[in-house]
């Protein structure tokens, strides 16, 4: 038993013809008198009397009206429940982020969000680029903040802005460098690095090894965060991304940043989701929100 025959049955009988059923239900005659005589079989009842050019309810039909009515009247109210429960972002999701972006989008992103859709069950996950890509094949995860490129078959990716690296150094440093620096300034700077385990340890090495910065690199971390202590303990310079700089509040008498004059290295942030799927709400939402900060809004808004 299928809902498009209960709807064409009801159809029928609150019009007293197949015609008129066929007209109110936008098909053509014989397609809603097969579907009809299809539920009649499946039920193993007959349901119409035919006569002239219009039906009328056998008993058994008289029987299934109301129970066909109700069944299709739950169906549409579960519909509207549906739809209403995706515009409000109800149930559960799980958004992910790379290490490198997460300290600095997530916190508010979460707060955000949570105050937009109270009756989501927001979950997160910080995880490496390619671990983030398996979760989102597997419906583990609903969406997730990373950088492009992206090469993985099966996903989508909405670039939402992009983003410069900026130098940082030392604030006691003997000779300090200007406001804007150059790629010669830096070419004999010891350089404290983030491990190309992470993509964009990947991107500055790649800059890095292009450029000539950083032949002399004493120190690799795994953390952002911990870089940047080593640059404020005076070890070496490095180069992180601009929302770093604007969450790093404990860089006075510590470090200093710097951009480059020209050809600032950039990356780019995306939006990576399972190919195919509805974009909810909730993943507008989030593209939103990180479009801003990257446009220089403010992401706790």
């Amino acid at each position: 038993m299928e809902f498009h025959q209960l709807r064409y049955f009801v159809s029928a009988a609150e019009a007293g013809s197949l015609s008129g059923a066929a007209r109110q239900c936008h098909v053509s005659q014989p397609t809603l008198s097969q579907q009809v005589r299809k539920l009649e079989r499946r039920l193993g009842v007959r349901l119409f009397l035919r006569s002239g050019g219009g039906v009328g309810l056998t008993e058994g039909g008289r029987a299934l009206l109301p129970r066909a009515r109700r069944i299709l009247a739950e169906a549409q109210a579960i519909e509207r429940r549906l739809r209403a429960d995706i515009e409000d972002g109800a149930g559960p999701f799980v958004l992910g982020a790379i290490p490198t972006m997460a300290p600095y989008l997530v916190p508010a992103l979460l707060g955000a969000l949570a105050e937009r859709f109270p009756r989501c069950e927001l979950e997160f996950r910080e995880d490496l680029t390619d671990h983030l890509l398996d979760a989102i094949l597997a419906d583990e995860v609903d969406c997730a903040i990373m950088s492009t490129p992206i090469e993985r078959d099966g996903v989508e990716v909405e670039v939402l802005g992009e983003e410069a690296f900026v130098v940082v150094t030392p604030a006691g440093a003997d000779a300090p460098l200007p406001d804007e620096v150059t790629v010669a300034q830096l070419l004999d700077e010891p350089a404290v690095l983030l491990l190309e385990m992470h993509c964009m340890g990947e991107q500055i090495a790649d800059f890095c090894n292009a450029s000539g910065v950083g032949r002399r690199v004493v120190c690799r971390s795994a953390q952002i965060s911990t870089l940047l202590d080593l640059v404020g303990l005076g070890i070496g310079i490095s180069m992180v991304p601009e929302m770093a700089v604007r969450a790093d509040a404990n860089a006075r008498g510590r470090r200093r940043y710097h951009r480059f004059r020209r050809s600032a290295p950039t990356r780019e942030i995306s939006l990576v989701v399972r190919a195919g799927r509805r974009r909810s709400t909730v993943i507008d939402e989030v593209a939103a929100r990180v479009r801003d900060v990257l446009a220089g809004g403010d992401q706790s808004s």
